[in-house]
């Protein structure tokens, strides 16, 4: 009988002990997830590459559905509004020193350079980053594994071949724009290869410096391709797009737009982000941040749940491409000004 008192007093006291170390545990977890949430007036550091207002508008508004007003409750510290990464990671050493809560980082090539300059304990949420996790910048949308959360403007890939059938049912070869050097669309025009080829369309991999150069390349095949295909890139988000279409309209080669802006300046479809809401999206996830000290790698990246399928009407009737209204209103028509 003493022996199984003994037992039964050993058995409470690591039963005690267990539920002691279980819940010192997980508070620890619970702990590890949160820091201390910041002070109104928050400090948001903008590293904005070249502007996007529609996108930084969609930033501002998701703070405000969160309970943040941007114009009382936060501080913001512009940066340099430009694509040259001298010029950017020189404004990204000046934001660094003015003690900032939070950067909000847009495009791969500027959060890259934000994300090597400042500390790890800095949150950084980014948006209009199309692949996060291919790119390095994030273990994945799942879990970062560091200081960065944010929203892709990846559309998947099947949207465009869907497309292709669609629309231009007759294609055989098309031309494939991005910026040389680029990984984010160095990565896209490698995938839309290997699908276009599964499909037997010929692809032109048409990697451009600048704008110029761009124009030139796109002339030089016009006549040879039935498509040209443009990615979410630097170069065509900034001028390049717009300076494509007029080589389009010339010489009626339809574009397939991977960018929403620039379908409404003269592109002729395709399946794109809308820019707005990703950058509502990123405000969400800033305001968890700021308001409830939630790390940022507890927090999970996201993208648009299904994009919008753009017809620029104008550009498709110049450049003769009938389509037919399906009676589902699936696609979205853009009417220039």
């Amino acid at each position: 009988m003493t022996l199984f008192k003994g037992i039964g007093a050993r058995i409470r006291f690591l039963v005690r002990h267990l539920i002691g170390y279980t819940t010192t545990l997980m508070s620890l977890l619970l702990f590890s997830s949160i820091t201390f949430a910041a002070e109104k007036p928050y400090k948001i550091g903008l590293a904005l590459w070249t502007g996007y207002p529609d996108n930084l508008q969609g930033f501002k508004d998701g703070l405000a559905e969160k309970g943040i007003d941007p114009a009382s409750d936060v501080e913001f510290v512009q940066g340099a509004i430009s694509s040259n990464k001298d010029t950017q990671k020189q404004s990204a050493e000046s934001m660094k020193a003015q003690r900032i809560d939070l950067v909000y980082s847009l495009t791969t090539p500027g959060t890259v350079i934000v994300k090597e300059t400042f500390p790890e304990d800095m949150p950084i949420v980014f948006s209009i980053v199309t692949y996060p996790a291919d790119s390095g910048l994030i273990e994945s949308f799942e879990y970062s594994g560091n200081n960065l959360v944010g929203t892709s403007n990846y559309v998947p890939l099947q949207h465009y071949i869907s497309l292709i059938t669609e629309l231009v049912p007759n294609t055989k070869k098309v031309a494939i724009f991005h910026r040389k050097g680029e990984p984010n669309s160095k990565i896209q025009t490698t995938n839309l290869i290997r699908l276009l080829k599964r499909k037997k369309i010929e692809v032109l991999d048409i990697e451009a410096t600048n704008i110029d150069d761009l124009v030139a390349q796109a002339t030089q095949h016009a006549n040879a391709v039935d498509l040209f295909i443009t990615t979410t890139d630097t170069l065509l988000q900034n001028g390049g797009e717009e300076a494509l279409v007029d080589v389009s309209l010339e010489y009626k080669v339809p574009i397939l737009s991977s960018n929403k802006s620039g379908i409404q300046k003269g592109s002729t479809f395709g399946p794109v982000a809308d820019l707005y809401e990703l950058g509502k999206l990123s405000g969400y996830r800033a305001a968890d941040i700021l308001q409830n000290g939630i790390k940022p790698s507890h927090l999970e990246s996201t993208l648009q749940k299904q994009p919008i399928f753009m017809i620029n009407k104008q550009s498709a009737s110049l450049i003769g491409l009938n389509v037919a209204d399906d009676g589902l209103n699936r696609y979205q028509w853009y009417l220039n000004e």
